[in-house]
């Protein structure tokens, strides 16, 4: 039971890209910040593997760019990725142009953001179970995922849709003819790619029975799902996942907040789980770090409707690509809605989350939106021009105002 008292000011639980993130955004406010992780060590386990343009701009601002750079690019050499190859989809429907994305495993994400929170002096305390919440700081931030311990302990409510499938991503080595990129068969989705040894399937029969995966389980998945006469010869890294979806309704009880996957949960469609939570983070960060309780509460005020955006179009994208035959056709119907620009460039914004704008009471056009190509890297925000006025940008790159 962890009930010491300490100096730190805020305690993050989860030592995953958000919870690390943020105590990077604390630390650079001169907030005393410790991370506590209950595992001693990095999982290697398969997850995000990608993050979007918007989220490397943003994490652009605080100084990482040339660092998600250079293991993106040693990423997809070894790999043999082109991005210029690579577009976003919505259910399975690859049209989104202009949807710039960065391949960077989640890995080496967490990696370069450890290392930055070490250089900016945060504890971070592997091997660290937490079973309460008298850790002995001003609040506690629940970064510690779908399953969040945090949550649960102070009371959150966590209201949504249970599980209908059982989805699974894997790294395998495959002998026999799987074709590259998706496939909706009678039986599901499997999809093969971009990576070599990548797979991707998607049964609409329930949650999985368990959490473990073995390879005569993703084998048969698998063979019944492609119809095809395939075998894995040894899986490196596999995970299963459902659509699930929940969000708390409030992400702050008191002196106690969640970001992250610990605030909402989704399935992984459109890849926006990964970039949501950084940009929880990114928003939280400078706010608390000011103890102004209002300017805290503006927290849930802006970050729950994006989230809870993004939860109805996963549950959407659901919908579109059971195998059931309504399903098929408003699948086929969706892909002729993107042949028009005018959806197309909705839905890429909607799932780049490039359209978000924060109330911020002042009428100009471009006040509450992001703006990008600023350096930012001390975390305190900037005045620049805009539209030839003066303009007030917060800490996480959106801008607050402009003048008259």
């Amino acid at each position: 039971m962890l009930s010491m008292k300490t100096s730190v000011d805020v305690t993050v639980v989860g030592a995953g890209p958000v919870g690390l993130l943020l105590a990077c955004e604390l630390a650079l406010q001169g907030v005393r910040t410790t991370v506590l992780e209950r595992l001693t060590a990095q999982a290697d386990t398969i997850k995000a593997q990608m993050i979007s343009g918007l989220t490397r701009q943003m994490l652009g601002m605080r100084g990482l760019g040339p660092a998600i750079d250079a293991a993106s690019e040693e990423e997809a050499d070894r790999l043999a990725w082109n991005p210029r190859r690579s577009t976003g989809h919505f259910a399975g429907l690859f049209k989104l142009d202009g949807l710039p994305l960065v391949m960077l495993s989640q890995q080496a994400l967490e990696r370069i953001l450890e290392a930055r929170a070490l250089d900016l002096g945060v504890e971070i305390r592997r091997g660290v179970e937490v079973t309460d919440l008298g850790l002995g700081s001003e609040y506690v931030v629940g970064c510690d995922g779908g399953r969040s311990t945090v949550r649960r302990l102070a009371g959150f409510d966590f209201p949504g849709t249970g599980p209908t499938l059982t989805g699974y991503q894997a790294v395998v080595d495959l002998e026999g003819d799987l074709p590259h990129g998706w496939h909706r068969t009678p039986r599901g989705v499997h999809a093969s790619g971009p990576l070599q040894g990548r797979v991707m399937l998607i049964e609409y029969d329930g949650p999985p029975a368990t959490r473990d995966v073995t390879r005569e389980a993703l084998e048969a998945a698998l063979r019944r799902v492609s119809g095809r006469d395939v075998r894995i010869t040894h899986v490196h890294t596999a995970t299963t996942w459902t659509d699930n979806t929940r969000q708390a309704t409030t992400y702050r009880r008191d002196n106690v907040l969640l970001a992250g996957d610990a605030a909402h949960v989704h399935s992984p469609f459109g890849g926006q789980g990964l970039n949501l939570g950084l940009q929880d983070a990114l928003n939280l960060g400078w706010k608390l770090a000011t103890g102004d309780s209002a300017l805290i509460d503006t927290y849930t005020a802006e970050r729950h409707p994006v989230a809870d955006r993004v939860l109805r179009n996963t549950l959407a994208q659901v919908a579109l690509t059971r195998p059931d035959p309504r399903s098929r056709e408003l699948h086929s119907l969706m892909s002729d809605l993107l042949d028009l620009p005018e959806v197309k460039a909705r839905i890429s914004a909607m799932v780049q989350g490039t359209d978000i704008r924060y109330e911020t009471g002042c009428d100009h056009p471009l006040a509450g939106t992001f703006l990008p190509g600023l350096d930012l890297a001390d975390g305190k925000g900037a005045t620049t021009a805009v539209d030839g006025r003066e303009a007030v940008v917060r800490p996480d790159g959106y801008i607050a105002r402009v003048g008259r």
